[in-house]
């Protein structure tokens, strides 16, 4: 009896441990604040994009190497896939956000109105969907009421 319960019984124990850690990474103040901050200097580069690039091109540089950095720092938390892949889209020059945006404006030169407003908003609801995912690690919820915070 006794080394049947222990048979059953220590794999169940193990099981019910494993089942109980995080699947996720835990929420870090670091990747928080690359989100905000980097989402807030994104949009402000693409609202100066009505400009000639090479106005701005130092700029946009250095924020694709710091949204490189954001990419880094997430891939090298455990667990943090989901992240890890928010920002490779983000920083992908095919990808339809920020890396794409600075690259397409580079290719082209100035950007019309539309086209800008277009794309900040593409590029405003990638940055939401990072935060709200480092959010969430912190406090389980919606992405709609993290956005109230």
């Amino acid at each position: 009896m006794i080394s049947l319960l222990k048979r059953f019984l220590a794999p169940g124990l193990l099981l019910l441990i494993f089942a109980c850690a995080p699947l996720i990474a835990p929420f870090s103040e670091q990747a928080y604040q690359n989100a905000t901050s980097l989402k807030a200097r994104s949009l402000a580069l693409v609202a100066l994009s009505g400009d000639d690039f090479a106005a701005h091109g130092e700029e946009a540089h250095t924020l694709l190497i710091d949204v490189d950095a954001a990419y880094e720092y997430a891939k090298g938390i455990p667990k943090n896939q989901l992240s890890t892949s928010a920002w490779a889209e983000m920083r992908d020059p095919a990808g339809g956000l920020i890396g794409e945006f600075v690259a397409k404006w580079q290719r082209t030169g100035k950007q019309n109105v539309a086209f800008r407003e277009a794309k900040a908003e593409l590029i405003a609801e990638g940055f939401d969907a990072i935060i709200c995912l480092e959010v969430y690690k912190r406090s389980p919820q919606t992405c709609d009421s993290a956005e109230g915070q």
